[in-house]
């Protein structure tokens, strides 16, 4: 699935806010007719493009039947090469509103053909090493950012300004998801899958994402700048929606306790962005490279040559 995202680099993703990306399709239409809230998000995504490296915090809360659960998630990441480090903080009730806690530590660099993980887990450095497409990082051109911020634009299906002060502006984005379930199906089509698994898992999120309908987020921009300051998405609705394709083969018991769960739930994500460009050069600690137990994705550990 990463070989089909040839087009997105920092600055593409900064623009979806971690969230979605634009596939290998390309629109032409020119900025000059756009709506006027669209060509101003296009000149804001303009200026994303050329982020190489950033600061960000994110806040996710789900409320469920069977327990609250927030995530902070608290890290940078540079462009090239494509290094990230988080501190993750989980904390969750359970059904006895009995509060627990969870710490971790997160470090992730490309390494050619490979996307490399260390992560620290009850005071041990795990590893594992997920192959990649080594054109996922490449260096666009100019041209090339011209049509993935065309293909991302091509996506949304309105932008409304929802109020503005002195300093920023308030935009909420609504998403058109049959465009971007046609960009996924271009995608495959056009990079030949061939993986029964992948094609299959790509099909049922297709489905899931039409059945969630149109997905809306709101940005605050930053009029100083013409930067993404923050965003908030409110996940509970398109999930509800999503999932309900697959409830219909569920048995009617397992369908209810779905339903209800899915009824009680919800889902709530912001991410906050500061320090562009000011962050770096980021680098994977020595001694972690050392001590991390390389884990393999089948769940085996790898026993060090000596």
């Amino acid at each position: 699935m990463i070989g089909f995202l040839r087009k997105i680099n920092l600055g593409v993703a900064l623009v979806w806010g971690l969230l979605f990306v634009a596939m290998n399709s390309s629109f032409a239409f020119a900025a000059e007719e756009l709506p006027p809230e669209k060509a101003y998000l296009n000149e804001v995504y303009k200026n994303m493009m050329d982020v190489n490296n950033l600061h960000y915090d994110m806040a996710i809360k789900a409320i469920t039947p069977m327990g609250e659960v927030q995530a902070a998630i608290n890290g940078e990441v540079q462009e090239n090469p494509l290094t990230i480090k988080q501190d993750i903080n989980l904390c969750y009730r359970d059904e006895q509103n009995k509060e627990n806690k969870v710490m971790l530590k997160q470090y992730i660099e490309q390494n050619h053909g490979n996307l490399v993980m260390y992560l620290l887990s009850d005071g041990k450095w795990i590893k594992q090493i997920v192959p990649i497409d080594p054109s996922l990082n490449k260096k666009l051109t100019a041209d090339e950012k011209v049509s993935a911020r065309m293909d991302m634009l091509q996506l949304l299906k309105s932008v409304k300004l929802k109020r503005e002060t002195p300093s920023y502006k308030y935009m909420e984005i609504t998403l058109d998801s049959i465009q971007i379930s046609d960009a996924i199906g271009a995608a495959v089509k056009q990079n030949n899958a061939q993986d029964k698994d992948i094609v299959s898992a790509i099909a049922v999120a297709r489905l899931g994402l039409l059945a969630a309908g149109d997905i809306k987020y709101n940005v605050k921009i930053d009029k100083t700048t013409n930067m993404i300051k923050e965003i908030d998405i409110d996940l509970t609705e398109p999930i509800r929606k999503g999932a309900g394709i697959f409830l219909d083969i569920a048995n009617p018991k397992d369908r209810t306790k779905i339903e209800d769960f899915l009824i009680k739930s919800t889902l709530n994500m912001q991410i906050t962005y500061s320090k562009y460009n000011q962050v770096g050069p980021l680098e994977i600690p020595q001694d972690v490279q050392n001590n991390a137990k390389e884990i393999k994705l089948d769940g085996k550990a790898v026993i060090p040559k000596t």
